[in-house]
């Protein structure tokens, strides 16, 4: 028998349940979960094992989860650990914890003050980072804004605004007195967009209309079409118009 929606559930103990449809989901010891689960919201405060699909209109992760499945999760914000073995579809995403997706990532907007792994591609209207990142694959977004707090990694990057800053306040400053700078930069093969400012940047390829190169770049070949500023400090191999 399939819960009703307006039911809420509780996990407090050890618990497996079969899932299905309920309104507030909140797991505060264990629970594992052997089918698909559809609530209007789901928080998780223990550690939650979901062996199917997730669709949610609010998720809070501050403990562990794992999903199987698919997940569609709203507005997303993970302050604890969650692993999504398949695609992950939001709205908003804040990760303040550890978050990897084995598939793809679909979002509006990706704020990132923590980890972030995505085994696929990644498409984001809006992403900003001050922590650190690792996409295997394409990350396209329309506005890109980050300070590499962490290790920063892609394979691709396009989109039409991307904004690469150093490190800066009291957290950079401490940081890099503590652990020293090294391997908190942007790696990717290539990156494209029509306006680029890129500081701390490691790229085989850059290719844009308005390109500006600062400070800690080693840039391999940057192709642009309007006009490419350079930094003292900054390293490219060759540049062309095209």
């Amino acid at each position: 028998m399939t819960p009703a929606l307006e039911n809420d559930m509780k996990f407090m103990g050890e618990t497996t349940h079969p899932g299905g449809q309920f309104r507030d989901i909140a797991v505060m010891g264990r629970a594992r979960m052997d089918g698909d689960v559809t609530c209007r919201s789901f928080s998780c405060m223990g550690e939650a094992r979901l062996q199917g699909a997730l669709q949610s209109g609010r998720t809070s992760i501050m403990g562990q989860t794992s999903a199987r499945g698919p997940v569609d999760a709203g507005d997303l914000s993970v302050m604890g650990q969650m692993d999504c073995g398949s695609t992950l579809r939001v709205r908003k995403l804040s990760c303040m914890g550890q978050l990897e997706v084995g598939g793809q990532l679909d979002a509006e907007k990706v704020k990132v003050f923590g980890q972030l792994k995505v085994r696929g591609d990644c498409n984001v209207d809006d992403f900003h980072s001050r922590g650190a990142f690792e996409i295997d694959g394409l990350l396209s977004v329309d506005n890109l804004v980050m300070r590499p707090y962490g290790p920063c990694r892609a394979g691709e990057i396009g989109g039409a605004r991307i904004e690469v800053r150093r490190r800066g306040g009291l957290l950079g400053r401490v940081r890099d007195w503590l652990f020293g700078n090294r391997g908190l930069r942007l790696e990717v093969q290539s990156i494209e967009a029509d306006d680029l400012l890129l500081e701390d940047t490691v790229a085989k390829v850059v290719r844009g209309a308005r390109i500006r190169i600062g400070q800690g770049c080693r840039i391999e070949l940057v192709e642009y079409r309007e006009t490419c500023e350079r930094a003292p400090g900054s390293v490219v191999g060759e540049a062309r118009q095209v």
